[in-house]
């Protein structure tokens, strides 16, 4: 996660030495989605569906899709994806820029595998070294940035209220059932749940890192099904990495704990690293992520802390509209929790990807005052660098990531898009406010301006 203005350098010249839209993402990273039989590779391309027809007469198909190949061919011949979209547009911005593409060319999980991938035929099915798996949409949360298909708490508001009626109609259950996003509800009869267990003892043996996401990964039976399979079929090599939320009721916490605890003691894996996500602080984290109470969230994280000194934690802030007037009490309260637990055995590390959709609740709706904001808290992370990757301060690709969100924010856009997606931030939090009894401008008094201003275009 953590990377010098060398190692980049040095990661865009071997990327680039293949092709300039070359990225090993492509073949060795691995998101799917189970729950509704959809893949991407790399976070920032949309999903696509997995076909069935090819899952059933290959598993392995769940991450070798054709339509990965066609993109794995394109990358080859020096083409730009357009599905990978926000690379080229970061890697537009200036030659400076870091763009995903480039981050992940460092990972331990790709760059060992260069060669490999350079070498091989664009057709061909390879097994990944990264692999992220979502068994089921069910969650306690319904973040203002989620959606229907990936919490079944918003699918009950939904369902109870109906869609919300921005420019466009918003969160429609037809529409993401027609776009094949809803889930398969039950577990036991999805067939891309059962092509994942007939694949995955020969995935395992392979993996760099594997990773379990939601909806809420707590909540569903297959992640401790997984759980107890590391604790049975230990891998020494393997990183494994698990999201939540830290706002499940206690007892299934403490199992959560238990089968941790057993797993790191043991030394079944290399490494333990629980991924969370907060994306400011206090009740504006609240507002956020909805069903976050933020004091149980800290009181969890501490405990995790504490009790499992070998376990790493990963703050996730997807930055976005609302994360910019309290993030430097943020950014304070991750320095906090450095100091305290940061030691050469356990690090807290802090990734900062920008939210891209909903737009109208990207912060390239804000007005400038907002961007002079985010200079003074790049400058407040520039005072604070970490000299090494132990120190409780901000590491070096910490405060790029925040840099390249500044100037995205800042980079020339549409008026009419600007106006429709501010439009749609009034509309979405006012009815927002009204289904869940929140209320915006009570939680963020410091936007009143913006809020106006929204609220006249609407």
């Amino acid at each position: 996660m953590y990377a010098d203005e060398q190692e980049l350098k040095e990661s865009r010249e071997r990327l680039n030495s293949v092709s300039p839209s070359f990225c090993l993402a492509k073949w060795m990273h691995t998101t799917i989605h189970l729950l509704n039989g959809r893949t991407h590779s790399c976070y920032l391309p949309p999903t696509h569906k997995i076909p069935l027809a090819e899952v059933q007469a290959n598993p392995a198909a769940l991450h070798n899709t054709s339509h990965k190949k066609q993109q794995r061919r394109m990358m080859l011949q020096g083409k730009r994806p357009p599905e990978c979209s926000m690379c080229w547009s970061i890697e537009d911005l200036s030659a400076e820029h870091v763009s995903d593409r480039i981050l992940r060319g460092i990972d331990t999980w790709t760059k060992p595998y260069f060669d490999q991938v350079r070498q091989m035929p664009w057709h061909g099915d390879i097994l990944p070294s990264y692999v992220e798996v979502s068994f089921s949409s069910l969650c306690n949360f319904k973040c203002s940035y989620c959606s229907p298909h990936v919490s079944t708490r918003w699918h009950e508001e939904v369902k109870q209220h109906g869609p919300y009626m921005l420019s466009s109609t918003y969160q429609d259950v037809k529409g993401l059932a027609n776009a094949g996003l809803m889930p398969i509800e039950d577990e036991s009869q999805n067939p891309y749940i059962e092509a994942f267990w007939k694949w995955w003892p020969e995935l395992y043996r392979g993996l760099k890192v594997f990773r379990v996401t939601g909806g809420e990964p707590l909540l569903s039976k297959n992640t401790f099904k997984i759980l107890e399979w590391i604790e049975n079929n230990p891998n020494p090599e393997l990183e494994f990495d698990m999201n939540t939320n830290f706002g499940v009721p206690d007892a299934i916490f403490s199992r959560f704990f238990d089968k941790a605890k057993n797993i790191l003691e043991a030394g079944r894996v290399k490494r333990f690293t629980v991924h969370t996500s907060l994306d400011t602080f206090g009740a504006q984290a609240e507002y956020i992520r909805h069903g976050l109470n933020f004091q149980q969230f800290d009181n969890n994280v501490r405990r995790y802390l504490r009790e499992i000194p070998k376990g790493h934690i990963a703050i996730m802030c997807t930055f976005n509209a609302l994360s910019v007037v309290g993030y430097r009490r943020f950014l304070d309260w991750v320095i906090e929790l450095r100091r305290e637990f940061n030691s050469q055995d356990r690090q807290i590390f802090l990734d900062i990807p920008h939210l891209t959709g909903p737009a109208h609740q990207s912060v390239r709706i804000l007005t400038p005052d907002y961007a002079e904001t985010i200079r003074e808290l790049i400058s407040f992370m520039e005072g604070q660098e970490a000299p090494s990757k132990f120190d409780p301060l901000f590491h070096k690709v910490e405060i790029i990531k925040l840099k390249r969100i500044h100037d995205w924010m800042v980079a020339p856009q549409k008026e009419k898009d600007l106006n429709n997606a501010r439009r749609d931030f009034y509309l979405f939090f006012s009815e927002h406010d009204r289904r869940r009894g929140t209320n915006f401008l009570s939680t963020f008094p410091e936007m009143e301006e913006f809020w106006k201003l929204c609220q006249s275009l609407a």
